[in-house]
């Protein structure tokens, strides 16, 4: 299996390569920067490709000179700089993908695995939210409140498409809240849980006004790149849209619960209520829990991090990357 991630030097693709090495495939990360901050530690043992997926030419050079069999497709303009400039979100997201699609249907690609996320389900409300939080299944309604989340939709369906009119296999990875090492810089506001590890880290007061009441499903990025090796990897497929989180929710309280017990010294205040102040309104009420019996059956997807894994995890790989 010889993999091409785009986007491989951001936060996703970086924990991906990792995993990917450690089962002896040697990843082509492509990225249109090289900023190699991520992966100061694995860069002698990847391939690194500056390219851009709006480049189809660039694109398909890179799949013919590294003989790529299989796509992990992480690319993406994050939701602030999508609604800022909502052309090139569309270019990047849509144009990119359809590149993506086109090159593997040209060059005979086994799979192209797409990241998407629960952004395209928008708000979720009613027996799904709180106080009841029934998990959300795969067929739950997409109703995208932003641009980023309106963008999966649409490569969503493009996947599905050129699976079923032209056999690209293209598996669709919808992710709830993550957290991981680089995103806090990467990826701003949308890293509240990043930013409070960090910070404790740090030595520095966490002091969040409201919050702590809220119960989401949050994942640690190893099991993100769990996911994308198995949806790489799996054969046959007979469902091609999964739900990857963990099953699970947790509150803000229990990242200081976790956290003071890893730094008794820790200062972190949070108020009570269901929102976080200073959250966008459009990615409010986005908090829920997901289904992933789906994942579990036809991927043999199965959490490997709880919030104390994940949270010990994050803080070896920061103290690694400084």
């Amino acid at each position: 299996m010889n993999v091409l991630i785009t986007g491989g030097m951001g936060v996703n693709g970086a924990v991906t390569a990792r995993l990917l090495l450690s089962h002896g495939i040697r990843p082509v990360l492509m990225d249109n920067r090289m900023d190699l901050s991520l992966i100061s530690d694995i860069k002698n043992d990847v391939e690194l490709v500056a390219g851009d997926i709006l480049d189809p030419q660039s694109l398909e050079k890179i799949i013919t000179d590294y003989r790529i069999t299989h796509i992990a497709h992480l690319a993406a303009l994050m939701p602030g700089p999508a609604e800022a400039d909502p052309r090139l979100a569309m270019k990047v997201g849509v144009d990119g993908t359809v590149n993506v699609l086109e090159a593997a249907r040209a060059h005979n690609i086994r799979r192209v695995v797409y990241t998407s996320s629960k952004a395209a389900f928008g708000a979720i409300t009613g027996k799904h939210a709180y106080p009841e939080y029934l998990p959300v299944k795969e067929d739950h309604p997409c109703n995208p409140l932003d641009l980023y989340g309106v963008i999966k939709v649409c490569c969503e369906t493009i996947g599905n498409y050129y699976r079923e009119r032209y056999g690209v296999e293209c598996v669709v990875l919808r992710f709830v809240s993550i957290y991981g090492p680089g995103k806090q810089a990467r990826h701003g506001a949308l890293s509240l849980h990043g930013q409070i590890i960090e910070d404790v880290m740090d030595n520095k007061e966490v002091s969040i006004a409201g919050g702590g009441d809220q119960r989401n499903d949050t994942m640690y990025v190893g099991d993100v790149a769990q996911a994308i090796f198995l949806a790489l990897k799996t054969d046959p497929l007979h469902q091609w849209t999964f739900n990857i989180g963990t099953g699970k929710g947790v509150t803000l309280g229990d990242f200081e619960r976790v956290l003071k017990s890893m730094f008794p010294r820790a200062r972190i205040k949070i108020g009570p209520g269901l929102e976080v102040p200073g959250m966008k309104e459009m990615r409010k009420n986005s908090y829920c829990i997901f289904d992933i019996s789906r994942a579990r059956e036809h991927l043999g997807y199965n959490p490997e991090y709880d919030l104390e894994k994940g949270i010990k995890a994050y803080v070896e790989a920061i103290r690694r990357l400084r």
